[in-house]
Protein backbone atom coordinates (compact mmCIF):
# COMPACT_ATOMS: atom_id res chain seq x y z
CA UNK A 1 0.00 0.00 0.00
CA UNK A 2 0.95 3.65 -0.97
CA UNK A 3 0.99 5.66 2.29
CA UNK A 4 2.29 8.75 0.40
CA UNK A 5 3.83 9.76 -2.71
CA UNK A 6 5.39 13.08 -3.95
CA UNK A 7 5.53 13.54 -7.27
CA UNK A 8 9.63 15.34 -8.18
CA UNK A 9 9.89 15.28 -11.97
CA UNK A 10 12.79 13.23 -13.59
CA UNK A 11 14.74 13.75 -16.91
CA UNK A 12 12.96 11.78 -19.57
CA UNK A 13 15.03 8.33 -20.06
CA UNK A 14 16.50 9.31 -23.50
CA UNK A 15 17.89 12.23 -21.91
CA UNK A 16 21.74 12.20 -21.51
CA UNK A 17 22.80 11.38 -18.37
CA UNK A 18 25.37 14.45 -18.69
CA UNK A 19 22.43 16.38 -18.21
CA UNK A 20 21.24 15.48 -14.92
CA UNK A 21 24.28 17.91 -13.06
CA UNK A 22 23.20 19.40 -9.94
CA UNK A 23 23.57 22.74 -9.61
CA UNK A 24 25.15 24.22 -6.18
CA UNK A 25 24.52 27.64 -4.75
CA UNK A 26 25.87 28.18 -1.24
CA UNK A 27 23.80 28.97 1.39
CA UNK A 28 25.02 29.35 4.85
CA UNK A 29 22.71 29.76 8.42
CA UNK A 30 24.48 31.70 10.82
CA UNK A 31 24.15 31.84 14.91
CA UNK A 32 25.27 34.11 17.60
CA UNK A 33 25.49 33.65 21.00
CA UNK A 34 27.09 36.14 23.34
CA UNK A 35 27.46 36.70 27.53
CA UNK A 36 29.89 35.91 30.59
CA UNK A 37 31.11 33.10 32.02
CA UNK A 38 31.47 32.93 35.56
CA UNK A 39 32.52 30.29 38.79
CA UNK A 40 29.78 28.77 40.97
CA UNK A 41 31.53 31.86 43.40
CA UNK A 42 30.27 34.66 40.86
CA UNK A 43 33.95 35.39 39.57
CA UNK A 44 34.65 36.00 36.24
CA UNK A 45 36.35 32.87 34.24
CA UNK A 46 38.65 34.76 32.02
CA UNK A 47 41.11 33.04 29.52
CA UNK A 48 37.19 29.93 29.08
CA UNK A 49 37.56 28.62 25.90
CA UNK A 50 34.48 28.56 24.15
CA UNK A 51 33.42 26.73 20.78
CA UNK A 52 30.57 24.57 18.93
CA UNK A 53 29.83 21.22 20.83
CA UNK A 54 30.41 19.15 17.58
CA UNK A 55 33.19 21.19 15.58
CA UNK A 56 36.74 23.46 16.50
CA UNK A 57 36.79 25.37 13.46
CA UNK A 58 34.63 28.08 15.41
CA UNK A 59 36.05 29.24 18.93
CA UNK A 60 36.63 32.22 21.23
CA UNK A 61 37.81 32.57 24.72
CA UNK A 62 36.47 34.88 27.14
CA UNK A 63 38.10 38.13 28.36
CA UNK A 64 39.36 39.64 31.74
CA UNK A 65 35.55 39.92 32.71
CA UNK A 66 34.55 36.62 31.45
CA UNK A 67 32.77 38.08 28.74
CA UNK A 68 32.40 36.51 24.66
CA UNK A 69 31.39 36.72 21.78
CA UNK A 70 30.75 33.58 19.30
CA UNK A 71 29.35 33.59 15.84
CA UNK A 72 29.39 31.39 12.80
CA UNK A 73 27.34 29.36 9.99
CA UNK A 74 26.12 26.26 9.16
CA UNK A 75 28.37 26.39 6.03
CA UNK A 76 25.57 23.86 4.69
CA UNK A 77 25.50 23.70 0.76
CA UNK A 78 22.14 24.64 -0.72
CA UNK A 79 22.21 22.03 -3.91
CA UNK A 80 19.24 23.40 -6.03
CA UNK A 81 17.60 20.68 -8.77
CA UNK A 82 17.46 22.78 -12.19
CA UNK A 83 15.46 21.18 -14.92
CA UNK A 84 15.87 17.82 -13.76
CA UNK A 85 12.70 15.97 -12.44
CA UNK A 86 12.79 12.28 -10.45
CA UNK A 87 10.07 10.35 -8.53
CA UNK A 88 10.53 9.15 -5.06
CA UNK A 89 7.85 7.71 -3.39
CA UNK A 90 6.99 5.61 -0.22
CA UNK A 91 5.44 2.41 -0.54
CA UNK A 92 4.72 0.57 3.03
CA UNK A 93 8.38 0.65 4.53
CA UNK A 94 10.01 0.92 1.06
CA UNK A 95 11.65 3.66 -0.49
CA UNK A 96 11.38 3.55 -4.28
CA UNK A 97 13.65 5.95 -6.42
CA UNK A 98 13.08 6.25 -10.59
CA UNK A 99 16.73 5.67 -11.79
CA UNK A 100 17.59 6.93 -15.51
CA UNK A 101 19.65 3.62 -15.95
CA UNK A 102 19.67 0.32 -15.18
CA UNK A 103 22.13 -1.23 -12.95
CA UNK A 104 23.59 -1.47 -9.69
CA UNK A 105 23.16 1.42 -7.70
CA UNK A 106 23.85 2.88 -4.22
CA UNK A 107 21.28 5.15 -1.98
CA UNK A 108 22.44 6.98 1.53
CA UNK A 109 21.03 9.07 3.77
CA UNK A 110 23.41 12.22 4.73
CA UNK A 111 22.19 14.70 7.29
CA UNK A 112 23.10 18.19 7.60
CA UNK A 113 26.49 17.80 8.77
CA UNK A 114 27.86 15.87 6.21
CA UNK A 115 27.60 12.58 8.06
CA UNK A 116 26.02 9.65 6.46
CA UNK A 117 23.21 8.04 8.47
CA UNK A 118 22.52 5.14 6.54
CA UNK A 119 22.94 3.35 2.99
CA UNK A 120 22.03 0.46 1.05
CA UNK A 121 23.57 -1.18 -2.14
CA UNK A 122 20.34 -2.45 -4.28
CA UNK A 123 19.61 -2.47 -8.05
CA UNK A 124 17.69 -0.49 -10.52
CA UNK A 125 15.31 -2.44 -13.13
CA UNK A 126 13.15 -1.26 -15.87
CA UNK A 127 14.33 2.30 -14.22
CA UNK A 128 13.47 1.80 -10.36
CA UNK A 129 15.71 1.29 -7.56
CA UNK A 130 13.87 -0.06 -4.30
CA UNK A 131 14.81 -0.26 -0.73
CA UNK A 132 14.04 -0.81 2.60
CA UNK A 133 13.69 1.94 4.50
CA UNK A 134 15.77 2.12 7.78
CA UNK A 135 13.65 3.03 11.48
CA UNK A 136 14.63 5.28 13.84
CA UNK A 137 15.76 7.99 11.62
CA UNK A 138 13.97 11.33 13.84
CA UNK A 139 12.60 13.62 12.43
CA UNK A 140 15.61 16.19 10.76
CA UNK A 141 16.72 17.28 7.51
CA UNK A 142 18.30 14.62 5.18
CA UNK A 143 19.89 13.97 1.59
CA UNK A 144 18.97 11.24 -0.40
CA UNK A 145 22.15 10.55 -2.28
CA UNK A 146 21.61 8.11 -5.63
CA UNK A 147 25.04 6.58 -7.12
CA UNK A 148 25.16 4.75 -10.18
CA UNK A 149 27.28 3.48 -12.82
CA UNK A 150 27.15 6.48 -14.79
CA UNK A 151 26.13 9.02 -12.40
CA UNK A 152 24.50 10.37 -9.60
CA UNK A 153 22.33 12.56 -8.05
CA UNK A 154 20.53 14.78 -4.76
CA UNK A 155 17.68 15.12 -3.26
CA UNK A 156 16.76 17.02 -0.28
CA UNK A 157 14.24 15.39 2.06
CA UNK A 158 12.63 15.50 5.36
CA UNK A 159 12.14 12.29 7.67
CA UNK A 160 8.94 12.89 9.44
CA UNK A 161 9.25 10.16 11.46
CA UNK A 162 6.66 7.80 9.20
CA UNK A 163 8.90 8.21 5.99
CA UNK A 164 10.67 10.51 3.75
CA UNK A 165 9.41 13.91 2.06
CA UNK A 166 10.98 15.51 -0.64
CA UNK A 167 12.02 19.59 0.04
CA UNK A 168 13.89 22.25 -1.27
CA UNK A 169 17.09 21.86 0.46
CA UNK A 170 17.39 25.22 2.12
CA UNK A 171 13.81 25.09 3.48
CA UNK A 172 14.45 21.53 4.81
CA UNK A 173 17.70 22.23 6.42
CA UNK A 174 16.81 25.58 7.74
CA UNK A 175 13.30 24.19 9.17
CA UNK A 176 15.17 20.70 10.53
CA UNK A 177 18.60 21.78 11.55
CA UNK A 178 19.15 21.44 15.14
CA UNK A 179 20.72 24.11 16.87
CA UNK A 180 24.26 24.19 17.98
CA UNK A 181 25.78 23.32 21.27
CA UNK A 182 28.30 25.38 22.65
CA UNK A 183 30.88 23.97 24.75
CA UNK A 184 32.71 25.95 27.34
CA UNK A 185 36.61 24.77 28.79
CA UNK A 186 39.09 25.88 31.11
CA UNK A 187 41.13 23.76 33.43
CA UNK A 188 40.34 23.99 37.00
CA UNK A 189 36.58 23.70 35.68
CA UNK A 190 34.17 21.26 34.38
CA UNK A 191 33.69 21.56 30.80
CA UNK A 192 30.10 23.07 30.23
CA UNK A 193 28.09 23.04 27.38
CA UNK A 194 24.71 25.20 26.61
CA UNK A 195 22.14 24.13 24.16
CA UNK A 196 20.73 27.44 21.88
CA UNK A 197 17.51 27.74 21.95
CA UNK A 198 17.16 30.72 19.31
CA UNK A 199 19.34 31.74 16.02
CA UNK A 200 20.85 35.06 18.19
CA UNK A 201 21.18 34.69 21.98
CA UNK A 202 22.86 37.96 23.91
CA UNK A 203 23.19 38.46 27.68
CA UNK A 204 24.07 34.50 28.02
CA UNK A 205 24.83 34.05 31.85
CA UNK A 206 27.09 30.80 31.52
CA UNK A 207 28.24 29.29 35.23
CA UNK A 208 31.50 26.93 35.13
CA UNK A 209 31.71 24.43 38.14
CA UNK A 210 34.97 24.31 39.83
CA UNK A 211 36.88 20.89 39.34
CA UNK A 212 39.62 21.28 42.15
CA UNK A 213 39.25 17.96 43.98
CA UNK A 214 36.97 18.60 47.53
CA UNK A 215 38.56 19.83 50.67
CA UNK A 216 39.42 16.67 53.18
CA UNK A 217 38.58 18.27 56.41
CA UNK A 218 41.00 17.42 59.07
CA UNK A 219 39.72 14.95 61.77
CA UNK A 220 40.52 16.89 64.94
CA UNK A 221 38.25 20.00 65.23
CA UNK A 222 40.16 23.31 66.77
CA UNK A 223 38.81 24.87 69.63
CA UNK A 224 37.94 28.35 68.95
CA UNK A 225 40.06 31.18 70.37
CA UNK A 226 43.91 32.14 69.85
CA UNK A 227 46.81 29.32 69.54
CA UNK A 228 50.29 30.14 69.49
CA UNK A 229 52.14 28.22 66.68
CA UNK A 230 55.57 27.52 65.81
CA UNK A 231 56.98 26.48 62.32
CA UNK A 232 60.20 25.59 61.43
CA UNK A 233 61.08 26.79 58.06
CA UNK A 234 64.57 26.75 56.36
CA UNK A 235 66.00 25.71 60.00
CA UNK A 236 64.53 28.92 61.64
CA UNK A 237 61.83 28.49 64.29
CA UNK A 238 59.01 31.12 63.12
CA UNK A 239 55.58 31.98 64.90
CA UNK A 240 52.30 32.99 64.87
CA UNK A 241 48.95 33.18 66.40
CA UNK A 242 46.18 31.01 65.07
CA UNK A 243 42.99 32.77 65.47
CA UNK A 244 39.86 30.49 65.25
CA UNK A 245 36.10 31.83 65.54
CA UNK A 246 33.41 30.89 68.02
CA UNK A 247 30.87 29.80 64.92
CA UNK A 248 33.85 27.22 63.77
CA UNK A 249 32.56 24.28 63.39
CA UNK A 250 35.54 21.84 61.20
CA UNK A 251 33.14 20.02 59.00
CA UNK A 252 33.17 22.90 55.68
CA UNK A 253 36.06 24.90 54.19
CA UNK A 254 36.09 28.38 55.24
CA UNK A 255 38.20 31.21 54.07
CA UNK A 256 41.47 32.12 55.69
CA UNK A 257 43.38 35.64 56.20
CA UNK A 258 47.18 36.45 56.75
CA UNK A 259 47.22 39.67 58.41
CA UNK A 260 50.85 40.64 58.82
CA UNK A 261 52.16 43.44 61.51
CA UNK A 262 54.24 46.81 61.18
CA UNK A 263 58.08 47.30 61.52
CA UNK A 264 58.51 46.93 65.21
CA UNK A 265 54.81 45.19 65.96
CA UNK A 266 53.89 41.83 66.22
CA UNK A 267 51.18 39.38 66.12
CA UNK A 268 49.44 39.38 68.73
CA UNK A 269 49.83 44.02 68.20
CA UNK A 270 48.28 43.19 64.70
CA UNK A 271 45.69 40.70 65.94
CA UNK A 272 44.47 43.57 68.44
CA UNK A 273 44.99 46.54 66.29
CA UNK A 274 43.82 45.19 63.21
CA UNK A 275 40.22 45.98 61.37
CA UNK A 276 39.81 42.56 59.32
CA UNK A 277 39.51 40.01 62.73
CA UNK A 278 35.93 40.64 63.64
CA UNK A 279 34.79 40.68 59.60
CA UNK A 280 36.80 37.59 58.48
CA UNK A 281 35.17 35.93 62.44
CA UNK A 282 31.41 36.85 61.26
CA UNK A 283 31.93 34.59 57.99
CA UNK A 284 33.55 31.98 60.12
CA UNK A 285 36.97 32.37 58.79
CA UNK A 286 40.23 31.52 59.89
CA UNK A 287 42.66 34.23 60.77
CA UNK A 288 46.56 34.09 60.92
CA UNK A 289 49.16 36.52 62.44
CA UNK A 290 52.65 35.70 61.63
CA UNK A 291 55.65 37.09 63.77
CA UNK A 292 58.53 38.82 61.61
CA UNK A 293 62.08 38.07 62.36
CA UNK A 294 64.39 40.96 64.03
CA UNK A 295 65.92 43.86 62.03
CA UNK A 296 67.57 47.25 63.19
CA UNK A 297 64.47 48.54 63.96
CA UNK A 298 62.84 45.34 65.81
CA UNK A 299 60.06 42.55 64.32
CA UNK A 300 59.90 43.44 60.09
CA UNK A 301 59.64 41.21 57.13
CA UNK A 302 62.24 41.14 53.95
CA UNK A 303 60.77 42.73 50.65
CA UNK A 304 64.25 42.93 49.20
CA UNK A 305 65.15 46.59 50.04
CA UNK A 306 64.48 46.36 53.53
CA UNK A 307 63.69 45.69 56.64
CA UNK A 308 65.29 41.50 57.48
CA UNK A 309 67.22 39.11 55.85
CA UNK A 310 64.55 36.55 56.51
CA UNK A 311 63.17 34.40 53.83
CA UNK A 312 59.71 35.30 54.52
CA UNK A 313 58.29 34.27 51.36
CA UNK A 314 58.98 30.80 52.14
CA UNK A 315 57.45 31.85 55.84
CA UNK A 316 54.58 32.78 54.45
CA UNK A 317 54.14 29.64 52.02
CA UNK A 318 55.07 27.58 54.83
CA UNK A 319 52.60 28.59 57.61
CA UNK A 320 49.85 28.63 54.66
CA UNK A 321 50.26 24.86 54.20
CA UNK A 322 50.50 24.24 57.70
CA UNK A 323 47.14 25.75 58.71
CA UNK A 324 45.61 23.75 55.41
CA UNK A 325 46.64 20.84 57.77
CA UNK A 326 45.15 22.11 60.93
CA UNK A 327 41.61 23.49 60.53
CA UNK A 328 39.52 23.24 57.04
CA UNK A 329 40.80 25.69 54.68
CA UNK A 330 39.15 26.34 51.57
CA UNK A 331 42.22 26.30 49.36
CA UNK A 332 40.68 29.52 46.93
CA UNK A 333 40.10 31.37 49.19
CA UNK A 334 43.00 32.47 50.81
CA UNK A 335 43.74 36.36 50.94
CA UNK A 336 46.86 38.66 52.36
CA UNK A 337 46.69 42.08 54.51
CA UNK A 338 48.98 43.74 56.29
CA UNK A 339 49.76 47.61 57.98
CA UNK A 340 52.60 49.37 56.99
CA UNK A 341 55.75 47.27 56.72
CA UNK A 342 53.35 44.36 56.83
CA UNK A 343 51.77 46.43 54.01
CA UNK A 344 54.77 45.85 52.26
CA UNK A 345 54.86 42.04 53.12
CA UNK A 346 51.35 42.26 51.64
CA UNK A 347 52.22 43.90 48.30
CA UNK A 348 55.42 41.45 48.43
CA UNK A 349 53.19 38.39 48.78
CA UNK A 350 51.26 39.57 45.74
CA UNK A 351 53.89 39.84 43.50
CA UNK A 352 55.71 36.25 44.80
CA UNK A 353 52.93 34.01 46.39
CA UNK A 354 49.92 34.92 43.87
CA UNK A 355 49.36 31.36 43.35
CA UNK A 356 48.45 30.48 47.18
CA UNK A 357 46.74 34.05 47.76
CA UNK A 358 43.87 35.05 46.20
CA UNK A 359 43.86 38.47 46.41
CA UNK A 360 45.61 40.85 48.60
CA UNK A 361 44.78 44.11 50.58
CA UNK A 362 47.99 46.27 51.77
CA UNK A 363 47.63 49.64 53.75
CA UNK A 364 50.17 52.49 54.26
CA UNK A 365 52.54 51.27 52.45
CA UNK A 366 53.56 51.20 48.41
CA UNK A 367 55.52 48.89 46.08
CA UNK A 368 59.46 49.98 46.32
CA UNK A 369 61.81 50.90 43.14
CA UNK A 370 63.90 48.54 44.56
CA UNK A 371 61.81 45.43 44.49
CA UNK A 372 59.43 46.60 41.85
CA UNK A 373 61.31 45.49 38.66
CA UNK A 374 60.93 41.74 40.11
CA UNK A 375 57.89 41.98 40.85
CA UNK A 376 56.14 39.35 38.61
CA UNK A 377 52.54 37.95 39.99
CA UNK A 378 51.88 33.65 38.58
CA UNK A 379 48.38 35.60 37.63
CA UNK A 380 46.35 38.30 38.02
CA UNK A 381 45.75 39.19 41.48
CA UNK A 382 42.91 41.44 42.95
CA UNK A 383 44.35 44.32 44.78
CA UNK A 384 42.83 46.58 47.01
CA UNK A 385 45.56 49.48 48.91
CA UNK A 386 44.47 52.27 51.79
CA UNK A 387 46.58 54.76 52.08
CA UNK A 388 46.05 58.56 53.63
CA UNK A 389 46.96 61.94 52.32
CA UNK A 390 48.92 63.11 55.26
CA UNK A 391 50.73 60.08 55.91
CA UNK A 392 53.99 61.20 57.90
CA UNK A 393 55.69 57.80 57.61
CA UNK A 394 55.08 56.43 54.00
CA UNK A 395 54.85 59.82 52.07
CA UNK A 396 51.74 59.57 49.52
CA UNK A 397 53.75 60.82 46.71
CA UNK A 398 56.51 58.35 47.23
CA UNK A 399 59.85 58.73 47.68
CA UNK A 400 62.80 58.49 49.38
CA UNK A 401 62.66 57.43 53.28
CA UNK A 402 65.40 55.97 55.74
CA UNK A 403 63.67 55.28 58.66
CA UNK A 404 65.48 51.94 59.10
CA UNK A 405 69.07 52.42 59.84
CA UNK A 406 71.33 51.34 56.74
CA UNK A 407 68.38 50.43 54.51
CA UNK A 408 66.77 53.07 52.92
CA UNK A 409 64.85 52.43 49.88
CA UNK A 410 62.44 54.37 47.69
CA UNK A 411 58.28 54.54 47.59
CA UNK A 412 57.08 54.78 44.32
CA UNK A 413 53.95 56.75 45.82
CA UNK A 414 50.32 55.80 46.10
CA UNK A 415 48.97 57.01 42.51
CA UNK A 416 52.22 55.21 40.66
CA UNK A 417 51.90 51.59 42.75
CA UNK A 418 47.86 51.88 41.81
CA UNK A 419 48.92 52.58 37.92
CA UNK A 420 51.77 49.80 38.38
CA UNK A 421 49.25 46.93 39.75
CA UNK A 422 46.52 48.04 37.35
CA UNK A 423 49.42 46.93 34.57
CA UNK A 424 50.69 43.52 36.50
CA UNK A 425 46.76 42.81 35.86
CA UNK A 426 46.94 44.33 32.41
CA UNK A 427 44.00 46.51 32.99
CA UNK A 428 42.20 48.20 30.07
CA UNK A 429 40.62 52.13 30.19
CA UNK A 430 40.60 54.55 33.29
CA UNK A 431 39.92 54.08 36.84
CA UNK A 432 36.40 55.13 38.22
CA UNK A 433 35.58 57.85 39.84
CA UNK A 434 36.29 57.68 43.77
CA UNK A 435 33.69 57.20 45.74
CA UNK A 436 32.77 57.72 49.30
CA UNK A 437 35.14 55.89 50.47
CA UNK A 438 37.40 57.40 48.33
CA UNK A 439 38.02 54.28 46.74
CA UNK A 440 38.66 54.46 42.68
CA UNK A 441 38.98 50.97 40.69
CA UNK A 442 40.62 49.58 37.61
CA UNK A 443 37.54 47.28 37.02
CA UNK A 444 38.50 46.08 33.36
CA UNK A 445 41.56 43.58 34.04
CA UNK A 446 42.93 40.06 33.09
CA UNK A 447 41.57 37.06 35.04
CA UNK A 448 38.24 39.08 35.93
CA UNK A 449 40.05 40.85 38.48
CA UNK A 450 40.13 44.58 40.43
CA UNK A 451 42.72 46.82 41.28
CA UNK A 452 41.26 49.54 43.97
CA UNK A 453 43.46 52.24 45.41
CA UNK A 454 41.32 53.81 48.80
CA UNK A 455 42.78 57.66 49.59
CA UNK A 456 41.40 58.62 53.10
CA UNK A 457 41.91 62.90 52.50
CA UNK A 458 43.68 63.87 55.46
CA UNK A 459 44.16 60.30 56.61
CA UNK A 460 47.37 59.22 58.53
CA UNK A 461 49.66 55.89 58.95
CA UNK A 462 46.32 53.64 59.19
CA UNK A 463 45.34 50.80 59.39
CA UNK A 464 43.61 49.74 56.55
CA UNK A 465 39.19 49.75 56.31
CA UNK A 466 38.57 46.60 56.52
CA UNK A 467 34.83 47.06 56.23
CA UNK A 468 35.70 48.22 52.66
CA UNK A 469 38.86 45.65 52.25
CA UNK A 470 37.21 42.75 53.27
CA UNK A 471 33.67 42.44 51.33
CA UNK A 472 36.28 43.03 48.02
CA UNK A 473 38.65 40.56 49.22
CA UNK A 474 36.13 37.78 49.38
CA UNK A 475 34.65 38.25 46.04
CA UNK A 476 37.93 36.53 44.87
CA UNK A 477 38.79 32.87 44.29
CA UNK A 478 41.90 31.44 42.92
CA UNK A 479 40.97 29.97 39.32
Amino acid sequence: MIHRSTRIQFPPRNLPVQAAVLCAASLAFGWQASGTVKSTGGSPVSGAVVVRADSTAHKTTTDAAGKFTLEFTSGIQDRILRDLDMRVRMEGTEIVVRIPVDGPVRLSLVDAKGREAWSVDARSEGGVARAAMPAGLGRQALWLRVRHAQGGFEQAALSTGEGLRSAKMVTAARAMATRPVLKFSKAGFHDTTYSMVSDVEPNLAIVMRDSAPATTCPATKLTPGDQNKTIKVKGVERKYILHVPSGYKGDTPVPMLVDFHPIGGSAQGQSGGTTYKSLVDKDGGISVYPDGLTGPMGQAWNVKGCCTTADDTAFARALVAEVKTLACIDPKRVYAAGFSMGGGMTHFSACHLADIFAAAAPAAFDLLKENVDICKPARPITMVMFRGTNDGVVNYKGGYSSVVSGMPINFLGAKETFAKWAALNKCTGSPSAEDGNGCSTYSNCEGGVQVTLCTKQGGGHDQGNGSVGWPILKKYTLP
